[in-house]
């Protein structure tokens, strides 16, 4: 009988918040109401006027940035040779990368395998670039990976969100002004 209760108390506290969520409050009292502001169309700066007639600051409508088109299958970067280093008890290897392709890489990664001396596999690190990595542009990422003293030799391994990636290795990236 205490479920059945329960069960009857929650149904009429949610079909009284849908009720309020949908709009039905009730008659009103025979008034008519009031008609609510509306946003205007926005000033030549790019404000609404509403903001202003609530005594609130006017806000700015973002301007979006063209972006270039995902690449989609196979995108090309250029890397430096990677520089690796030992700080206490972490191996961090540090990779700058030039998106070479025609098109934006989304969620590019880029991950590093360690093997020790026989070949064997030891855990790496991996790190995900969250922001679209734009053509022409140049981003260095850090790997961090627990130190082990098996470790011999590494290997770094690009993808991202839509296919494989090829890399290559270059001596040096051309200034911004050149291409």
């Amino acid at each position: 009988m205490k479920r059945l209760e329960l069960l009857l108390l929650a149904s009429c506290v949610g079909i009284g918040l849908l009720v309020i969520g949908c709009g039905g409050g009730g008659d009103t009292g025979g008034t008519t109401p009031q008609a609510q502001p509306t946003a205007s169309e926005p000033s030549e700066a790019g404000t609404t006027d509403q903001g202003v007639a609530e005594g609130k600051r006017p806000t700015r409508r973002r301007r979006r940035t063209p972006r270039a088109p995902e690449v989609s299958g196979l995108a090309r970067v250029q890397i430096l040779a990677p520089a690796t280093r030992v700080e206490g008890n972490e191996v961090i290897s540090t990779i700058r990368v030039r998106n070479v392709s025609k098109g934006s890489i989304t969620r590019f990664s880029v991950s590093e395998y360690w093997y020790d001396d026989q070949g064997n596999a030891t855990p790496g690190g991996s790190r995900t670039h969250r922001k679209p990595f734009m053509p022409g542009e140049v981003i260095e990422i850090e790997l961090r990976t627990s130190k082990n003293p098996k470790f011999y030799q590494n290997q770094f391994e690009f993808s991202h969100a839509n296919g494989d990636v090829k890399a290559t290795v270059v001596q040096g990236f051309p200034k911004p002004s050149e291409k």
